[in-house]
């Protein structure tokens, strides 16, 4: 199973057609609207023995962890703090295997994308570093504020969370990962579509999910398929 940690690019996101393809949108460096962003300190990785303890968001601090206990236990936005500035988190797995799927893109820049016979389009995305989008240790926040920086109008209440698989590959994931989702009915000539991202506050770059298809019923079936057959894979060191 091939696992995916890099190279990383800039976010590009269009939410309301989820139009990925060929579009540039260069995330902001030093500060979000005239406000200085806090960064998370670094630091050294931590052997897989070694037990990390970190604050997490309103909860105080955490308690200490190994590594092991990371990977196999739900990545919950609470627990976000235990992904360090040092950390990798990666991806694994993919639709190319799947029935109806055929993939045009294999993970060229940061980015992977297939479509099915029936007029979906699904892109899985990891991002470079979001730097002036992070609340420090708030990985929720973080990635709300991906959300508004894509499109400033958009509510936090419009944000569901979801899991997505936390494991080295889909097949050995016994965790799970939330993230925060938006998602479109059809109108129109507008596709249904389903975005889903997660931006780590500890490592400052994003994971991102998009499914667009013609009808409502056709993007849950295709968010199932990619569901089931992709994983975001925890730090390994």
């Amino acid at each position: 199973m091939r696992v995916y940690r890099g190279p990383r690019r800039a976010l590009c996101l269009t939410l309301t057609a989820v139009a990925l393809a060929g579009c540039t949108i260069q995330i902001p460096t030093g500060s979000l609207n005239g406000a200085t962003v806090s960064e998370p300190p670094s630091g050294p990785a931590s052997p897989s023995g070694t037990a990390r303890a970190t604050s997490g968001p309103g909860a105080g601090e955490l308690p200490p962890q190994t590594v092991a206990q990371i990977r196999e236990q739900d990545m919950t936005f609470g627990r976000g703090a235990y992904i360090g500035r040092s950390d990798q988190v990666g991806l694994a797995g993919g639709l190319v295997d799947a029935p109806g799927w055929t993939q045009s893109r294999d993970m060229v820049n940061g980015v992977s994308v297939y479509t099915s016979a029936s007029g979906c389009e699904v892109t899985v995305r990891s991002t470079n570093a979001q730097d002036p989008l992070v609340v420090a240790g708030d990985d929720k926040a973080s990635t709300q504020e991906l959300f508004r920086y894509q499109e400033p109008s958009l509510l936090t209440e419009q944000l569901k969370t979801t899991t997505w698989r936390w494991g080295t590959s889909p097949e050995e994931a016994k965790a799970t990962v939330e993230f925060l989702t938006y998602s479109q009915a059809a109108t129109g000539t507008t596709p249904a579509s389903a975005v889903s991202m997660r931006l780590f506050a500890g490592t400052r770059t994003a994971i991102v999910f998009t499914v667009a298809c013609p009808a409502d019923d056709q993007v849950r079936s295709a968010v199932e398929d990619l569901r089931s057959r992709v994983s975001v894979v925890p730090p390994d060191n």
